[in-house]
């Protein structure tokens, strides 16, 4: 394949760009359809001109259909699209930028999905199916998964699926208040029933007094939760800029700028890191933490965008049983 896409290249230059800006509206039509021509226009930053003649090329191919409420893929665009996901990454070298940043950061393994989820939106669920489809090839019959929050999360509670009943799904820590969608506990629940499976929820917000802390701990049915989380083998999280994060947290204006003047990049599983991936603060935390790293069978990092670059590259620095899904934007900010 690469030969073919090399020669291509020398003979039709202009090919590799058609292909995936074709990619790019079969990709963006499937995870938002129905989509009007307008708003697919806006998602892809292109010319509404250009796009009816883009659109009206596919129809005629078979791979849309254009309906009422917007376009659609076909069963034929959707089988298409999946036999053009190889060929797109071979042609944007993917491969060998996935294989340049596990040796960068030391990782296990890096999946990157083409594309900046900071400006397209579409990139954020393509992550979220790539880390589906590694959890599910990877995924024991009696495995308990321990998930983080957020959006990116979100997505890959979405895109997972499968009959795996004697799985259980639990938050890797307390909740954060935020908005119900993003919430580890409703990630938790959601991963869970795409899988078949069961899931115990922690009903614990991060960040709370030490005396109330103490007393909900001596709760019997917490007690249980926590064993459970902590015997999780598989752990999925994400990766935050720390400027970002302790405003999520809601830290007073002290306890952020204390924890950003120590050099704070990043921030993952309620630990700050500095660019040179050393940790520099640390929020009390119920559930796993990174010191657990080293026992669980697999510990998968979903996050992506050009403005995560530095973040990622300090929480994933030197962790050789890590294994990364990005997206190309993050991947090649950090290997700049």
């Amino acid at each position: 394949m690469k030969h073919s896409l090399d020669l291509m290249n020398r003979i039709i230059p202009e090919a590799t760009l058609l292909l995936k800006q074709r990619y790019d509206i079969l990709r963006v039509i499937h995870s938002f359809q129905p989509l009007g021509r307008r708003s697919l226009s806006l998602k892809l930053s292109q010319n509404e001109r250009r796009m009816r003649r883009e659109l009206d090329f596919l129809r005629k191919l078979g791979l849309i259909e254009a309906r009422g409420e917007g376009v659609y893929l076909t069963e034929k665009g959707v089988s298409l699209l999946q036999e053009m996901q190889p060929y797109v990454r071979e042609a944007l070298g993917l491969t060998y930028l996935e294989e340049n940043l596990a040796a960068r950061l030391g990782l296990y393994r890096v999946i990157i999905v083409p594309g900046d989820s900071d400006s397209d939106d579409a990139v954020t669920l393509d992550m979220g199916r790539a880390a589906a489809r590694y959890i599910r090839e990877n995924l024991q019959e009696d495995s308990t998964i321990a998930v983080t929050g957020g959006w990116t999360l979100a997505g890959v509670s979405q895109a997972v699926s499968g009959h795996f009943p004697r799985v259980t799904v639990v938050p890797a820590r307390g909740g954060l208040g935020e908005k119900v969608e993003i919430q580890a506990n409703t990630i938790a629940a959601r991963l869970a029933e795409n899988l078949g499976g069961a899931y115990r929820l922690l009903h614990i917000q991060e960040n709370l007094d030490p005396e109330a802390l103490k007393a909900l701990l001596l709760d019997v049915r917490i007690q249980e939760v926590l064993r459970i989380i902590r015997g999780a083998d598989i752990l999925l999280f994400g990766v935050a800029r720390a400027d970002s994060m302790v405003k999520r947290r809601g830290l007073s204006p002290d306890q952020a700028g204390e924890i950003l003047t120590r050099g704070a990049v990043a921030e993952a599983l309620g630990h700050y890191f500095n660019d040179r991936g050393e940790v520099v603060a640390g929020v009390p935390g119920l559930g796993l933490e990174f010191s657990d790293m080293p026992r669980l069978n697999l510990s998968i990092a979903v996050a992506g965008g050009g403005s995560k670059s530095l973040a990622l590259g300090a929480a994933l620095k030197n962790r050789p049983r890590q294994v990364l899904v990005t997206d190309e934007g993050a991947a090649r900010g950090i290997l700049v």
